[in-house]
């Protein structure tokens, strides 16, 4: 009949204070640089991270091996006994409680606690004059874990994270055998489950340091500093100072600029101050500030993507309105008289990059340009004809679709003036109509295409967003999300 043993461990003194656990970043902002993207990640998704730590701790934990405890005893009646625990192994791991506490400019606090391992395996004990086995289970009760965190930027502005000053705690060790020679149960349990509290005991804070090591700093590696668009275009993702630990989240301060791959210049405005309150039930908070939407206004118009050429084939095949000098004709009448029958060209280009405003719940977009047109001999030859300055406002829609922040576009309104006209002069007014058409049915529908397949966003490998809520505020766009490990 197995017999029990039951002894109680000492409660550790802590030599700290304060515990830290997170996959994400931890310190103080330093920098006077404002953030264009700024992350903030509440209890529930710091919460939510370190229980996939717990789980990869309790899998690594099942699967570790345990080392065979054998030595040679002297006694005063057997004289000299050999004995040898061996194929120990881990048949049960929990670890339920977990407590995470985050602690302002310095980091968070998280305590694990009423953790739970069983282990088995067999025993042999030699003598001189026998030879008897059996086997071994131990309960492994009350087990109580900590540890720091400590998170920075590396010189590329990638996040970065170590683990320090890791403890456990074993309080209640259980051991039972069963076998021949029973009266020999104490001396097993006296030489193995001192053995077995402290390999645990160290094992435990070494498979986390692995997990930190192998896996978490691997995975923070992963968060991209920079995106690249297209051949001239990409996105800095940096962080622009050590992220910051406040009472309700930690917050991720990045550059969130668009810059020229060919010729990277600063751009000659500054981000302002960017802060919003969690005000849901969400894993993670990203404010975009107007500054992010404006450098794409600014690096784009400066690479030369901001303008477009619009032929007559550009528009729908059942049109009632041609890009020709007979429809163009009936509100400029000089037009059909000099080129009568003719295809036209109109080639619009920005003369400034365009500004996106967040007004009373709306995102504004306002742009400037130039519209030239020409009229298109027979043998191809383009003849000026007219300038016309325009000022477009457009209302923005910005979402988030496979992980990407996405736009469409709807033109509000467009005023006209004219520049020059080599044709005479006319009202430019009399464009209106046919200028509001070729902006919606031909320009627009090609921007929102582009910006339908979305300019990703700095998630790490792995995770995707859920349950989102975007609105915009005053210089900012707020985006509310979940993020799922998959």
């Amino acid at each position: 009949m197995p017999v029990a043993v039951k002894t109680q461990g000492f409660t550790m003194k802590w030599t700290r204070d304060l515990v830290f656990c997170t996959f994400f970043l931890h310190a103080v902002s330093v920098s006077a640089i404002n953030p264009g993207f700024k992350g903030k990640i509440t209890s529930r998704g710091i919460n939510y991270g370190c229980q996939i730590v717990k789980s990869v701790l309790q899998n690594r934990l099942l699967n570790m091996e345990i080392p065979n405890i054998s030595g040679i005893k002297y006694t005063n009646v057997l004289h000299q006994l050999q004995y040898n625990i061996n194929r120990i192994t881990i048949s049960n791991v929990n670890l339920p409680d977990m407590n995470i506490i985050l602690v302002p400019n310095l980091g968070l606090k998280v305590a694990m606690s009423n953790g739970y391992i069983e282990t088995n395996g067999n025993w042999q004990i030699k003598a001189n004059i026998f030879r008897t086995a059996g086997t071994v289970k131990a309960q492994i009760k009350s087990i109580a874990i900590s540890f720091y965190l400590k998170f920075g930027k590396d010189n590329t502005g990638k996040p970065i994270v170590s683990m320090t000053d890791c403890a456990s705690c074993i309080s209640k060790l259980q051991v039972y055998v069963s076998g021949r020679a029973s009266w020999l149960y104490n001396l097993i349990i006296r030489w193995y489950e001192p053995s077995l509290r402290r390999y645990l005991s160290d094992e435990i804070c070494l498979e986390l340091q692995k997990i930190f090591t192998e896996k978490i700093s691997p995975f923070l590696q992963t968060v991209p500093v920079t995106k690249k668009i297209d051949k001239c275009v990409g996105i800095d993702y940096s962080l622009t100072s050590l992220p910051e630990v406040a009472k309700d989240s930690l917050i991720l301060p990045l550059k969130g600029e668009f810059y020229n791959l060919l010729h990277r210049a600063d751009v000659p405005f500054s981000a302002p101050p960017l802060d919003f309150l969690v005000d849901y039930d969400r894993m993670l908070y990203i404010g975009f500030s107007e500054y992010f939407f404006n450098t794409a206004g600014y690096v784009f118009n400066s690479v030369g993507d901001l303008s477009i050429n619009i032929t007559d084939d550009m528009l729908p095949e059942n049109s009632h309105i041609h890009l020709d000098t007979l429809t163009i004709g009936t509100l400029i009448p000089q037009v059909k008289k000099m080129y009568p029958v003719m295809k036209m060209k109109l080639h619009l280009v920005s003369d400034s990059a365009p500004v996106v405003t967040f007004l009373n719940g709306k995102i504004i977009l306002t742009t400037s340009g130039d519209v030239f047109a020409f009229a298109i001999l027979p043998n191809s030859t383009l003849v000026a004809l007219f300038s016309i300055k325009l000022n477009a406002q457009i209302t923005t829609t910005i979402g988030i679709k496979d992980d990407k922040i996405t736009g469409q576009l709807t033109l509000d309104r467009i005023q006209l003036s004219l520049k020059k006209s080599n044709i005479g002069p006319f009202q430019v007014n009399c464009l209106q109509t046919a200028i509001d058409f070729l902006v919606s049915i031909v320009i627009l529908p090609r921007i929102n295409a582009a910006l339908d397949n979305g300019y990703p966003l700095p998630l790490i490998d792995h995770f995707t967003l859920s349950n989102l809520i975007v609105q915009p505020h005053k210089n900012f766009l707020l985006v509310a999300t979940d993020f799922t490990y998959t």
